[in-house]
């Protein structure tokens, strides 16, 4: 669906043009490549990977804790007693609900944040293709995504950013937290409740 929307507010930057344009002219973008390879999408994503990745090693150092954890109690679970292995029991859970919740946490911020850079490049790109749609009097233009076939010549995509650069540069400095178009990595997945905890 995201696809088509992009494919949707390119196509309208152009739809003035159309009616002068003739014969019918149509171009397209690799949106999602454009995006990646603007000088204010790879500052964006040099901004977020610095942003997150000090919160993804405390996450990952959890992780490697209750790793940890579950193989003590593992080793020392047959020599414990019920009471011993129920207090383990908890205090595991305990922390592996903190653990999940801290990267369920990180990946909605990551996420945002993405989401909210590309919808600012965005709308810059949009400018970038109605003022060469206009100029160069093309009817449409579409996200590349949503095409079957297209013949290369109409590709525009590295013009476009080679116009995005040179009219947006990197971009303005965000003043609070900023973000990029390349997903993170996820941290890694936390272990499961040791035998006989659910």
């Amino acid at each position: 669906m995201h696809r088509f929307l992009i494919a949707f507010l390119l196509a309208t930057t152009a739809f003035a043009a159309a009616a002068r344009a003739q014969p019918l002219k149509l171009a397209y973008v690799d949106v999602q490549r454009a995006i990646q390879e603007t000088e204010e999408g790879k500052a964006a994503r040099s901004r977020l990977k610095s942003e997150f990745d000090q919160r993804r090693a405390q996450i990952d150092k959890k992780s490697a804790d209750l790793e940890k954890m579950q193989q003590e109690y593992e080793k020392q679970a047959p020599v414990l007693s019920d009471e011993a292995k129920r207090k383990k029991q908890e205090e595991f859970q305990k922390a592996l609900v903190e653990a999940r919740k801290s990267a369920g946490d990180l990946q909605e911020d990551m996420n945002r944040q993405e989401q909210q850079a590309m919808g600012s490049i965005l709308q810059r790109l949009q400018q970038v293709v109605a003022e060469i749609a206009e100029r160069e009097s093309l009817s449409f233009v579409m996200d590349k995504g949503t095409l079957l076939y297209a013949p290369l010549p109409a590709d525009i995509t590295n013009e476009v950013v080679r116009r995005y650069n040179d009219k947006f540069g990197a971009g303005e400095k965000p003043a609070g937290k900023a973000p990029p178009k390349t997903a993170q990595p996820a941290p890694k997945p936390v272990p499961q409740p040791p035998p006989g905890k659910k």
